[in-house]
């Protein structure tokens, strides 16, 4: 078996379970986002400063969860011109 196609087929492989792990966290995240908003409603703060306060809280953590998936996406193309 040639060692380049394992190589290649174990990284290819290993990009599945990020990815699935940071739908989990996207996931957790709007549980967690409709939890607070209930909660602060609940509490009777006014709704444009929870829909402002959630919106950048979730922006700033949709934005970190990209750029991780953006670097999931990149480890094929690091090693290219290593390889011969």
């Amino acid at each position: 078996m040639n060692s380049y196609a394992s190589y290649k087929n174990r990284r290819s492989s290993s990009q599945l379970l990020p990815r699935v792990y940071l739908l989990l966290q996207v996931s957790i995240m709007l549980l967690l986002s409709y939890i607070s908003y209930m909660t602060l409603n609940a509490v009777g703060m006014s709704e444009l400063l929870i829909y402002a306060t959630l919106g950048l809280v979730n922006c700033y953590y949709l934005s970190k969860i990209f750029f991780k998936c953006k670097n999931i996406s990149k480890r094929n193309n690091f090693g290219k011109g290593f390889r011969t």
